[in-house]
């Protein structure tokens, strides 16, 4: 019977250097990663999760993404914006915006102001101005 050996790329090859902080999936591995038992803080892969953690966080969302017939490779639309985050933003969170964001926070701060200092007018009826008429 033949034997395979498998062994761990060098640290000069990529492997899973991609997983880190700035993948779309960290929070997701971080979660599930939770509640494993680390003996080093060094298997962590990119100081996130543990390989297993990220490897059920990755085929969860390949798996989604095959079952509801999204796609695997999305663009990211850069005039796209996330009503929530600019609403989050608003109530003086600090939240890593695009420039689309900015300029609509930005936008919708200007719009509250201008209301709030704008002048009032005070419209009465005639009943009331007869009202004061008759003091």
């Amino acid at each position: 019977m033949p034997v395979q050996a498998i062994a761990s790329a060098p640290a000069d090859e990529p492997g899973a250097a991609w997983l880190t902080t700035d993948h779309p999936l960290a929070g997701v591995a971080a979660r599930r990663c939770v509640g494993h038992v680390h003996l080093d803080p060094a298997d962590l892969l990119g100081g996130v999760a543990c390989g297993s953690a990220w490897a059920t966080a990755l085929t969860d969302d390949l798996l989604f993404a095959v079952e509801c017939g999204l796609p695997l490779d999305i663009e990211p639309d850069p005039s796209y914006i996330d009503e929530i985050a600019v609403r989050r933003a608003m109530r003086g969170e600090r939240l890593e915006l695009t420039e689309c964001e900015r300029a609509e926070v930005r936008r919708r701060l200007a719009e509250v102001r201008a209301r709030r200092n704008r002048g009032y007018r005070f419209v009465c009826s005639r009943a009331a101005a007869a009202r004061r008429e008759a003091r």
